[in-house]
Formats: structure tokens, sequence, C-alpha cells
């Protein structure tokens, strides 16, 4: 697993594309990034994430306004729950608007009682933004961790996702910076390698060391 880990994180550091919630250790801006790129394309989401926080640039922001008026500057990311699930933890963080020097805690245990914060989005937040050593999968990474290490495991079924999960933990590097870099390249190795069509084995920075490579 530490191979792994080794190659992985030099890859990234050469090949990770330049994202603007990349750049920020802010954590309401992460949360943000993290709750558009639910179900919509990179591509999609940049343009909307600068003009999004030009809006509302602090969680004080979204708790002030009026639930229509941060739907409507979600206009064209579609699935508006999110905005509304947005609203309500802006609302419950800033105790309804009243503290305006108000944030999101540190860590993912706390994270995840928040409204529509999932497993996944607390260990985004808790890693993106305050470096935490915190785990996360989502649909790219399980891809991943699947075909790397368990190429039996039913991703879908309640003891693979344990298993992914615990995977996930076994391969957190001992620091939170590094761990950053780590989360960070699971995710791109995901989106850019080994994507749900085709798996670029070829390319793969990690083909020396994963299961299903082996057995092709």
């Amino acid at each position: 697993m530490r191979r792994f880990g080794t190659l992985l994180r030099r890859w990234f550091r050469a090949n990770g594309r330049d994202l603007p919630w990349r750049k920020t250790r802010d954590p309401y801006r992460i949360l943000v990034s993290e709750l558009m790129l639910q179900q919509t394309q990179v591509s999609r989401v940049v343009p909307k994430y600068a003009e999004f926080l030009e809006t509302f640039p602090t969680l004080h922001d979204i708790a002030r306004a009026r639930p229509k008026r941060v739907t409507e500057a979600w206009s064209g990311l579609g699935y508006y729950a999110r905005a509304r699930n947005l609203h309500a933890l802006a609302k419950v963080v800033t105790d309804r608007g009243r503290n305006p020097y108000a944030t999101l805690p540190p860590d993912a245990v706390s994270l995840r009682e928040l409204p529509g914060v999932g497993a996944y989005t607390a260990g985004a937040v808790s890693s993106f933004a305050y470096e935490r050593r915190a785990e996360l999968v989502d649909t790219n990474v399980a891809r991943v961790l699947k075909r790397v290490f368990a190429p039996d495991l039913v991703i879908k079924s309640t003891s693979g996702q344990k298993r992914l999960w615990a995977v996930a933990r076994e391969l957190l590097p001992r620091t939170g910076k590094a761990t950053w870099t780590h989360n960070q390249a699971l995710m791109e190795l995901g989106a850019l390698v080994c994507t749900a069509r085709v798996a670029h084995c070829e390319v793969c920075p990690v083909r020396t060391v994963c299961a299903t490579f082996a057995a092709s």
C-alpha cells in the first residue's frame, strides 16, 4: 500500500489539473466546490463556482439570503437540493445569520452532523480545507480502489462499501498535508485515467501494483 501511495502522489504532482478550489483552504469555498461537483462535470462547475462565490462570498451571506435567491444563483447546475442543503447548513452554522464569523468544524464527525453533509463531503472538507487525515470515497475513488485492491468486490453492497472505506483509511499518509495530495490524487486518477468507460492501464501510474492489471 505504501508503494501505491508513493506512485500516486508522484503522478499527481506532475499531472494534476489546475482547478480553482485546489488553490484555497477556505472551508466554505471547499464545501461549495464539493457540493457543485456532485453529479456535475468539472467543465460546468468551474465558471459557476466563481460566479456563485462572487454573489455569496461567505456562509453568512448564504444564511441571510432568501432560499429562492440561493437556488437562482445555483441555476445551470441542476440538483437543486444541494443549494437548499447549503442554505440550511449556513443557517445552522451561523445561528441563522447572527454570527458573521462562524465557520465549518474541522473534523469529519462534526461535519457529518450538518444538513446535507454525507461521509464523502465531510471527509473532503476536513482533508482539503483543514488538511486533516480524513479518508474519502466517491465514485471515482471507489472504482480505483476496487480495481487496484479488490477486483471481486461489489461496490454497491454494504460490505463492499465498508471495505472500500477501510482501504481508503489504510492508505492515508502519516500527515494531513500529504493526505491533501493523496486524496486529490485518488480522485484525479479516477477522473482522468482509471475511468468508468475505459481503464487506461497503459498510462496508469499505479499499474505495477494493480490487481486488475496483473490479472489481465
